[in-house]
Formats: structure tokens, sequence, C-alpha cells
């Protein structure tokens, strides 16, 4: 049945706040989508039901009671500079009220710092940039993290993952108020996958070197050139010139890895490069990086990263197959 053309839409009012050094590709992006959805819903419809309405604010009123109670608050991602670590008591202040009378409070990428600050993700789960997850852990021990996530969504806090991340935090939003049609729609438009996502499809891995612990800088670099190989706990504590169960405890406090987990981060991350690099087989790059058990390496592989080797090899290879 078609919607009467007399009745108004629903209008759904959106507030995205910037901070200092904000990517102002995702405020004025995200500006962008909602209204491209707009014009969809327009011409897909002969009377919409919703509008979206959508206001970049670059600097919080003296009083959130200023802006009209919005449906929607975004804090985007910041590229520059460490605002999102600075005490920011006005922009709490008005996320907390806000979230009090009903709005939805997101963030992309650092933005989910300024919810932490809020104190609006006590008891709840919670992503960011997997960059930032050492200064989210840091600041923030006691919340929930999981930067494997791209986007963790419930009815009243949606946070989003890495700095594009806001792609997928509007097209979330949008499908919260129009049909999936109208969806689709928008990410053939735009050109943009409207399929699920993880962020651990694209992590890679760095270790922290910086740690001032030189026992345990000095197993490391051991690792590092000789990651394919078998290292029995005692060979690493006499490389490092530890005890073995003082090894354990420095080397998890040094770089927040077991010795045995980081040895697998190391074969992880060789792994993905020779998938992206190279035509070797699978079987080939399980064993350039250790594994004698391709069946072992692929179910390791997929539990880390998200994807088997081959759909990472489809999604991230630098030349497609064939070329």
């Amino acid at each position: 049945m078609q919607a009467r053309s007399d009745i108004a839409p629903r209008q759904v009012r959106i507030v995205i706040l910037p901070l200092p050094g904000s990517a102002r590709s995702a405020a004025y992006g995200l500006q962008d989508m909602f209204g491209s959805a707009n014009r969809l819903l327009q011409e897909m419809q002969a009377a919409p039901e919703v509008h979206f309405t959508v206001e970049v604010l670059p600097a919080l009123p003296a009083s959130e009671s200023e802006v009209v109670q919005p449906a929607i608050v975004i804090v985007p991602p910041i590229l520059e500079g460490d605002a999102y670590l600075k005490p920011q008591p006005e922009l709490c202040q008005a996320l907390r009220a806000w979230h009090a009378a009903g709005a939805v409070i997101c963030s992309a990428c650092a933005g989910a710092f300024l919810l932490a600050q809020a104190g609006l993700l006590e008891g709840r789960r919670v992503t960011t940039h997997w960059q930032l997850e050492e200064k989210f852990r840091t600041h923030y021990p006691h919340l929930t993290l999981d930067t494997d996530a791209l986007l963790i969504t419930e009815s009243d806090l949606v946070t989003a993952g890495g700095v594009m991340a806001w792609v997928d935090l509007g097209l979330h939003l949008v499908a919260r108020h129009v049909p999936p049609s109208v969806v689709q729609a928008l990410g053939r438009f735009l050109v943009i996958d409207t399929g699920e996502r993880q962020q651990r499809y694209y992590r890679s891995f760095r270790p922290a070197m910086d740690h001032g612990d030189r026992a345990i800088l000095r197993l490391q670099h051991h690792l590092q050139a000789r990651f394919t190989e078998r290292h029995p706990i005692a060979e690493m504590a006499a490389i490092a010139g530890l005890g073995e169960r003082t090894l354990m405890r420095r080397f998890r406090q040094a770089t927040g890895f077991g010795p045995g987990e980081y040895l697998q981060q190391l074969r992880l991350q060789r792994a993905r490069e020779l998938l992206e690099n190279r035509r070797d087989t699978v079987e080939q790059v399980a064993l350039a990086v250790g594994y004698e058990d391709t069946s072992a390496f692929r179910k390791m592989f997929l539990k880390h990263t998200g994807l088997t080797p081959g759909q990472h090899r489809a999604r991230f290879a630098t030349r497609p197959e064939g070329v």
C-alpha cells in the first residue's frame, strides 16, 4: 500500500560533533550519505515516511538545550592531534543529556574515547581503531574492548572501528529507519559494500618495540628472524637470560602477548603478506611460515582474521588472479 502523500515524513535529526583534528571527510561524508538516502527515498516512494536532517556542529553550543533533541549523535574519527585523550566536559555533558533523552549515541574510530569519557560505555562492548587498542585499554582498562569488530551495535549505542568505518556506521543508521531496498540502492549509488565486514580483516601485526625491556627485545629480534622454527619456552627464556616464569610475565607486560601467541602473530602476518603479494598455493604459504599441517594453518588463519586464506587473497591481493 502506498503511503499517503499528505502525511509529513518523520524527521530523524542527526547531530555530528567533530573535535579538533576530526576527519572532515567523515563529518561531511555522513552528511552526504544521509542526503543521498533522502533523495533515494523520494525517488522510490511517492511519500517517504522518513527524512534525515543533519547538522554538523564545529563547536558545541553553550548548552545542549540550544540544539533540538537529536535522534542520533555521532562523534566522528579523529585523524590529527590528541583531543580525544583530553578532558571534554561540555561535550560529555551534552552526550549524557542527549542519551538520557533517548538519542542513539555513536562513534567512529577515536570517537569511542569520548563515549567512554562520558561514562556511556560502562558494562558495554566497544570497538575503536585497532591501532588505538593499547591506548584505550590504558585509559579504560575496565571496559570490554573488541577491536576485531568493525561495528558494535546496541539499541542506544553504536561504535565503529577504523577511520573509514563511518561508512559502515552511516549505512547501519540509515538501515534502522528505511526498508532494505533503500539501503541496497544507496550502496549501489555510492558504490560501497553493504555486506557485513569485520575490522580484523584489515588488522596487521605491529609488535611493540619501544617498551624499554632489553631482554625481551633481544628475544623479539630472535623470533622475528626465526619465526618459522619451533621455540620451546626453555629456549626462549635462555635467549632472554630470564627464568621461564619471569619471561612469561615480562613478555606479556612488554608486548601484550604471551611468547607463543606472539610467535603465532608473526607467522600470520607473514602469511597475509605472502597471500597478498605472491601466487604461492595455500599449502606453500603454510610451509613458508612454519606450518607443516595445512589444515591447522587454515583453521588458525580463519580464527584470527575472520577470513579463510583464499578469501583473504581474493580481497587483498595486489594483483588479481590471472594477471
